[in-house]
């Protein structure tokens, strides 16, 4: 959710080359767009989920699982596969 609000910002907003500090109607400086910019990039932190492997087949996690002595963790959704309901 953090993520949001910056980028609806950035997204009404265009970067001006003018100078640090001062800001124009509809553009915000180069040092703000510098801050907002680290403000919304995802850190290392947040993108662990990642490094999980991920399986489509529950029969080839299944066996993973089995092999490793790990459970399972099951996602599912109902609905239209593609999200559109």
């Amino acid at each position: 959710m953090r993520f949001l609000l910056p980028v609806l910002l950035l997204g009404q907003q265009t970067v001006s080359t003018a100078p640090a500090g001062t800001v124009t109607k509809g553009r915000i400086a180069v040092d703000q767009f510098e801050k907002l910019q680290a403000l919304i990039k995802p850190s290392p932190d947040e993108s662990r989920w990642e490094a999980v492997t991920w399986f489509s087949s529950l029969w080839e996690a299944r066996q993973k699982a089995a092999a490793e002595g790990k459970p399972l963790l099951l996602m599912v959704a109902g609905g239209c596969p593609i999200g559109v309901s």
